[in-house]
């Protein structure tokens, strides 16, 4: 066995492919301009690994890289330099073959795909050891550690996408004008999604693909029904798959919830099933609606993982992805972080995973948030950016941040917004700051659009409140 393993291991390695680029490296200076995609575990051989790192420090002091300056920049990596034979150097750089520029980026390119390789092979090697850790968590908890270890290869031959800005203004003007084409054409669809709110979307354009859209609000002011509307609105009036995570909420209630928006079914009917003739007329017209409608859900409890793994299902099935929603980020499990992490550190992980799936899969993520304790200590209880609950981070990922509120639940005597659910777009990248009003229906788990006309007045409204 130990033979075969040491012919895998010599398939994994080309010296003489090493050498090549090292001479290159210091026979063609143009050939160092590739240094940034490089590092030393493309070679196989430690000696090369510090000859390497020799030419990369020349280069980075700005010194030319030569015989002279080689040898003196080995010597200045001190003991990471220990035991190379500085006679092995000059040879090396005497007898090396000096190939020809144009043969660098195939030499390049093979070193890259070996040393993926080597780096799959001890992935796997890993990947076997917590398989049969059976004291380290669950199977889901392993198969997530091998998962991050998989992401972590790269072959290096990723493009970095470095390119003159004219390039993205040329597309930008394409773009424009395609839009502008496909409106007179009346064939113009969304390239990102709307929420279907219209005062909202005035606000907001379009919500883009891999924007991250945190919907905060204190508990009680609707944000699963504001979130569940503008999913139905996706994926019925869009016409684009939608994945829900609901953390908080079993899917038969998640269903619920959309039937009695959809088939203008009061809730509390549904809940205690004393039915009205009408309402198996609303029940049967939503499901039917519901039936044609791309949306995937998922209850219980959820890490990062588990939702890149429902996305990746949700995409094979329906061909793409147009909207993701969590309810809510809080409750997101994090079983690859020490017990002993802050929560504000916690939060600051799984912002970045949202934000980092949502750029994975092209979509924009929506993620629900519950708000500090902090905001009922104030006479006026409308949310403010400091109030998102555990961490910063979640200000800085998001693309758009939605705070809800209803006046009524705080004022119920004497509120000027009965019926109102308030929303404040906090922070919004590629839109406008500022507050909207929707009708509240929430006997019937939704909202619906305030009047356009009366929509200034109300605004004027909370100005002064």
């Amino acid at each position: 066995m130990g033979a075969v393993e040491n012919l895998l291991d010599d398939r994994l390695k080309d010296q003489q492919c090493e050498i090549s680029v090292l001479a290159c490296l210091i026979t063609y200076r143009d050939c160092l301009e590739h240094l940034g995609q490089m590092t030393d575990m493309l070679f196989s051989l430690r000696t090369h690994q510090v000859i390497f790192n020799a030419i990369k420090k020349s280069y980075e002091s700005g010194r030319n890289v030569d015989e002279v300056t080689l040898l003196g920049a080995i010597h200045s990596l001190g003991g990471d330099a220990i035991g190379v034979n500085e006679r092995y150097v000059v040879d090396l750089l005497a007898d090396a073959p000096r190939s020809h520029l144009s043969n660098f980026p195939t030499y390049l390119k093979r070193l890259q795909d070996l040393a993926a390789r080597r780096a799959l092979r001890e992935a796997a090697d890993k990947t076997k050891l917590l398989a049969n850790d059976l004291s380290n968590g669950s199977a889901d908890d392993a198969i997530a550690k091998a998962s991050n270890l998989l992401n972590d290869i790269g072959t290096g031959n990723e493009s970095d996408n470095v390119e003159h800005i004219v390039h993205s203004a040329v597309n930008v003007f394409t773009e424009i004008a395609k839009m502008q084409e496909d409106k007179l054409a009346g064939v113009y669809k969304v390239r990102g999604v709307t929420t279907g709110f219209v005062g909202l979307d005035l606000k907001l354009n379009e919500v883009a693909p891999g924007d991250l859209i945190i919907i905060a609000a204190r508990p009680s002011m609707g944000k699963t029904a504001f979130a569940q509307n503008i999913a139905a609105h996706i994926s019925t009036n869009l016409v684009k798959p939608v994945l829900f995570e609901s953390c908080e909420m079993k899917k038969v209630k998640i269903a619920r919830r959309f039937i009695a928006a959809i088939g203008d079914v009061p809730l509390s009917r549904l809940q205690s099933a004393d039915m009205r003739d009408v309402d198996w007329s609303g029940i049967t017209t939503a499901t039917k609606i519901l039936e044609k409608a791309p949306i995937e859900m998922h209850d219980g409890d959820v890490t990062l993982f588990d939702i890149r793994r429902h996305a990746r299902q949700t995409k094979k099935k329906h061909g793409s992805i147009g909207a993701i929603f969590v309810d809510y980020l809080q409750l997101i499990k994090t079983p690859n972080l020490p017990a002993s992490v802050s929560e504000n550190d916690r939060l600051t992980h799984v912002s970045n995973g949202l934000k980092a799936i949502a750029m994975e899969f092209d979509c924009p993520v929506f993620a629900l948030s519950q708000l500090s304790r902090d905001v009922e200590k104030r006479p006026n209880k409308r949310p403010v950016l400091s109030d998102l609950r555990g961490s910063g981070a979640l200000e800085q990922d998001a693309d758009v941040i939605l705070f809800l509120y209803r006046d009524e639940y705080y004022n119920q005597d004497k509120s000027k917004f009965l019926g109102l659910l308030e929303v404040n777009a906090a922070k919004c990248r590629d839109g406008a700051v500022g507050k909207t009003f929707l009708c509240s229906e929430l006997e019937y788990s939704r909202f619906s659009n305030v009047a356009s006309h009366q929509l200034e007045s109300l605004e004027k409204m909370e100005g002064a409140a």
